[in-house]
């Protein structure tokens, strides 16, 4: 059960926290905690309100409306051990990935799914089982996309994630926010914030203190929980920087165009309603446009885009071949002990969390050369020649604490230490694609493109 703490409303609110009025719960996808959520967190710390055990931890902020006129605070406190995904491994260095989501049959999750109630902010009140039912005929249970067979998806992996779900700490949290409020306490939720405490599993990147967004496959039933208490969107989606962001043309070709693409402008069209360079780049040429390859939504550089049917089979053809030469340069939050080197580890989609990648056998080949450039106020300059391109394959071999560098890339809003932006939400992630070297689709002659980085050391 989760512990609680009463507190005057006002000890939580800083000036740029906003007014104590505050009635929508911030979504907690996207973005840095508010700083009341850091100011609970920090309580938390200070109370020594939990144990040293390794896992998750959750502080929910509340208004309780009719406890006191001047209207008092109560922070919710949760945990969650990572019992579940810490596996022996006598034998082996990683796990393999199927054994880190967990096998839950049908009928083990139907059981077990009868005796969990759910109960919303707005008083509705069902099972998970018929939660999992309801949600199911709603979306395609999808939760990992490639990485090691057999992830791409089964109803086992699904009702393993909801069963996560369950346990997580803010489901916790929320649940017993919800009991109070149906039991005459009138408690509305103003923010929440979810962190880790320790060590990390060997297959996964966290830092001791860092901030967490819940799992992909939290969101339908935290959404859900939150019925009756309106939560924001992503804010980047209102955001004049974020919309403002635009593709610049390097280079058009008959058969591509070449785009510089700045930190925090998608490659293709996501959800969210996120402007994203493709949809731009196809109207300042007026030319429909086709993805060949992509960068990380938070990494800036050299992007190319097919216009013709020729030069999109033959640039998807060099990047499938490996006829494609890429380098990318990168500022490290840490000192590197080599001048060089070649990270090689297997990684794949986190079964249960879609956002992040680990390290697993059974994962796909990364492998991934570097070389130091210089060292200044305990950061490093590097440059990376990725010999794969796997998804967040630069961020998770620099972050890795045991196979790759122990360094993750500053600004990094899933690996690096401070986590998802809270303690510098103005820094982007300071990797950029500074240079691409692939076959003309005419003539097959080498095209070398170089863009400078827009940051240093």
């Amino acid at each position: 059960m989760p512990r609680l703490l009463s507190l005057p409303l006002s000890e939580l609110f800083t000036e740029s926290s906003g007014a104590a009025s505050s009635e929508y719960f911030p979504s907690p996808w996207h973005g840095a905690p508010l700083p009341i959520a850091l100011k609970a967190r920090q309580l938390a710390e200070d109370a020594a309100l939990f144990s040293d055990v390794p896992g998750r931890r959750n502080v929910l902020v509340c208004r309780a409306e009719n406890d006191d006129p001047a209207q008092r605070a109560v922070l919710l406190f949760a945990s969650q051990s990572p019992a579940d995904f810490v596996l022996p491994l006598p034998n082996e260095a990683l796990p393999m990935a199927d054994r880190i989501a967990g096998k839950t049959s049908c009928g083990a999750f139907e059981e077990a799914a009868r005796s969990v109630e759910i109960l919303t902010m707005a008083g509705t009140r069902t099972t998970l089982l018929a939660f999992a039912e309801s949600d199911r005929a709603r979306r395609p249970p999808k939760i990992a996309r490639g990485g090691a067979a057999g992830l791409n998806l089964t109803f086992e992996h699904w009702n393993r994630a909801l069963l996560d779900a369950v346990e997580s700490p803010l489901a916790a949290n929320l649940l017993a926010a919800a009991q109070a409020r149906a039991a005459g306490r009138k408690l509305t939720a103003l923010a929440s914030m979810e962190w880790w405490r320790g060590s990390a599993p060997i297959y996964d990147v966290k830092w001791d203190g860092m901030a967490l967004s819940p799992k992909t496959t939290t969101k339908p039933l935290v959404e859900f929980l939150l019925e009756g208490i309106p939560f924001a969107s992503d804010p980047r989606v209102s955001s004049p920087v974020t919309q403002s962001l635009r593709p610049r043309i390097l280079l058009e070709h008959r058969d591509f165009i070449a785009v510089f693409k700045p930190s925090g402008l998608l490659s293709v069209p996501g959800t969210g309603g996120l402007p994203n360079a493709l949809t731009i780049a196809s109207e300042m040429t007026g030319t429909p446009l086709t993805v060949v390859h992509r960068l990380d939504m938070d990494t800036s550089g050299i992007l190319l885009y097919g216009k013709t049917p020729e030069g999109i089979r033959s640039l998807m053809a060099a990047f499938r071949e490996g006829r494609v030469e890429k380098r990318y340069r990168a500022v490290l939050e840490g000192r590197l002990s080599a001048e060089c080197g070649l990270i090689d580890f297997p990684i794949t989609t986190h079964p249960l969390d879609r956002l992040r990648q680990i390290a697993a056998l059974g994962g796909r080949e990364a492998r991934t050369q570097w070389r130091r450039l210089s060292e200044k106020n305990g950061r490093t300059l590097v440059d990376f020649l990725p010999l794969t391109g796997r998804t967040h394959q630069l961020r998770l071999h620099a972050a890795h604490p045991t196979l790759g560098l122990n360094a993750p890339i500053a600004g990094d809003p899933y690996y690096s230490r401070p986590g998802l932006l809270v303690d510098r939400p103005e820094t982007p992630l300071l990797l950029h694609a500074a240079e691409i070297i692939f076959p003309d689709p005419q003539n097959g002659n080498p095209i070398r493109l170089v863009e400078s980085e827009p940051f240093s050391l």
